[in-house]
């Protein structure tokens, strides 16, 4: 008797063990939301926390200044496509292959002038565009491994969203629903969030951690403000242009207000992690609708400059970090990181979360690409400039130049020869990029050049 009453006790206690160890697991295997906030056609310049004389963003202020946050972030790419590919695979685009907005083909006969005919023919060749696009993981993808849901919305390239990778979304992104960079998922911000807070809503009722996609149409061209908005900048501005996008980006503030509160109401804050980042920049022409050179397109800071943020409270610290480069090829590693994912091979990002390896990099890299996509199956046919970050300096080198057979064969004051449209800013003492320093830096350059042809050698392409 007494053998089986201690037969019993060590049968409870096992069991109790085991469902101990089961719930701890369960815990263990909780994981954070997941918020990508991407905003649409912003320079770097343009925030109140930046310092903008005029623009109010009290919304991502706050959101940034309560999370680790780095000013001197980097795009991928000055050009929305490429740069949000990069975004969500956390790849450079000649290794993600998306260079540019559109293919380049060239008709027989005047441009159709129907743009779903133009949607249609564009599509074919798009169409090998994303094949070689989901040929690499995205981030969706890979959540998914942990049982994330996931919700696409606002700006999206890649075909639809499952294409993707995303369990939910708002893109269809064929040429029937008008499928270029979004179709319906760019009235997410414009006409409400309703979308978002009925898939976070289905979401946490089914108790699945989840990722949230929202890149919307702002403060990207056409800048249709609410009235009351532009009226706030109307005579504040130069001009009804430059008021209208500062308007525009406000409108983007109060829309990640209302994101951030609803959060908030459902008592999700505190396991959310938000992410914050553009995807490239703008200076509004003052005389008419566009940008104004340099900005988007364009090599320069004003173009591909952006702040990046982490925020999850409790685990994340609060740091405004003015000095350091980082990139936006981060922003995948720094999450899997996070959730105990390792990193696939081709990401070169680091985890910027991790102060070692912010210090231990050397330098940060970008692309500029045509907007139209030369040839969809090589990557160097579109490309115009490679740059390299390594404070202070900033190098621009057109794709003529620096490649690493030029700058082998090039050797003492000979090296100087070369130089000619390289530029070489020290963006820390010159943020806006005003004077050209390579002349008078040759031996910065060719180190820098070498470094360069080290992450990627277009000699051997």
């Amino acid at each position: 008797m007494v053998r089986l009453y201690l037969g019993l006790i060590a049968l409870y206690i096992t069991m109790s063990c085991s469902s101990n160890s089961s719930s701890q697991e369960a815990e263990d295997e909780t994981f954070p939301n997941i918020v990508f906030i991407v905003s649409d056609d912003q320079s770097w310049t343009d925030y109140s926390f930046m310092g903008h004389p005029t623009i109010e963003t009290k919304n991502i202020d706050r959101l940034l200044a309560e999370g680790t946050t780095y000013t001197r972030g980097y795009l991928t790419s000055p050009v929305c496509s490429p740069s949000l590919a990069s975004i969500i695979t956390g790849l450079y685009p000649h290794q993600h292959g998306v260079t540019g907005n559109d293919p380049h083909f060239v008709y027989d006969g005047p441009q159709p002038r129907d743009r779903k005919e133009w949607l249609r023919q564009r599509q074919t060749l798009f169409d090998v565009v994303i094949e070689n696009f989901v040929k690499h993981p995205s981030l969706p993808t890979l959540l998914s491994t942990k049982g994330y849901k996931s919700f696409q919305s606002g700006k999206w390239w890649g075909g639809s969203y499952k294409e993707g990778g995303f369990t939910e979304g708002m893109t269809f992104g064929d040429p029937e629903h008008g499928g270029r960079h979004g179709d319906k998922g760019l009235e997410i911000g414009r006409d409400g969030m309703d979308p978002i807070y009925d898939f976070i809503d289905r979401t946490t009722g089914e108790q699945s951690p989840f990722f949230v996609w929202y890149a919307p149409f702002l403060p990207h061209t056409p800048h249709t403000p609410p009235d009351s908005l532009l009226a706030k900048y109307i005579d504040k501005a130069p001009t009804e242009y430059i008021a209208k996008y500062w308007a525009m980006v406000e409108w983007f503030d109060i829309t990640v207000g209302q994101l951030l509160g609803a959060l908030d109401e459902r008592g999700l804050t505190e396991n959310t992690i938000i992410v914050y980042v553009n995807d490239n920049g703008w200076v509004q022409e003052p005389n008419q609708s566009g940008f104004k050179w340099p900005s988007k397109q364009s090599p320069f800071d004003m173009g591909m400059r952006s702040p990046i943020s982490f925020k999850w409270p409790n685990h994340i610290p609060v740091k405004m970090d003015t000095s350091s480069f980082v990139s936006s090829i981060d922003l995948v590693p720094t999450i899997l990181k996070i959730l105990d994912i390792e990193p696939t091979e081709e990401m070169l990002g680091i985890d910027i979360l991790n102060p070692a390896e912010v210090s231990d990099r050397k330098a940060v890299f970008s692309e500029d690409f045509h907007h139209d996509i030369m040839d969809v199956n090589d990557a160097l046919k579109s490309l115009e400039h490679r740059m390299m970050m390594q404070s202070p300096w900033k190098l621009i080198v057109p794709k003529e130049k620096g490649s690493s057979q030029e700058v082998n064969r090039s050797g003492g004051g000979s090296f100087i020869s070369m130089l000619e449209d390289v530029r070489l800013y020290n963006i820390v003492s010159d943020p806006h990029e005003t004077t050209n320093l390579a002349g008078s830096n040759p031996d910065v350059v060719e180190q820098m050049l070498r470094d360069m042809n080290e992450w990627w050698d277009v000699d051997s392409e």
